[in-house]
């Protein structure tokens, strides 16, 4: 198992993200994870790099508290 960090959209006030690679039964798996903080809500996401990338901004746009 093994982790790198990532860039992460700017899409809150503080983000962070990194992939996981890991191995088991032998089939070699990539899951990604982001963390956004906007206001007082933090949200951590975790999944497919494709699919979380193409889903993040619309998570994080339903995860806003109303103003």
């Amino acid at each position: 198992m093994g982790t790198t960090k990532t860039d992460a959209p700017e899409l809150g006030d503080e983000q962070w993200s990194q992939l996981f690679a890991f191995s088991a039964a032998g089939q070699r798996n990539v899951v990604k994870q982001t963390a956004i903080r906007t206001g007082n809500v933090l949200m951590v996401v975790s999944g497919a790099p494709g699919l979380l990338n193409a889903h993040l901004a619309e998570a994080v746009a339903k995860a806003r508290p109303a103003e």
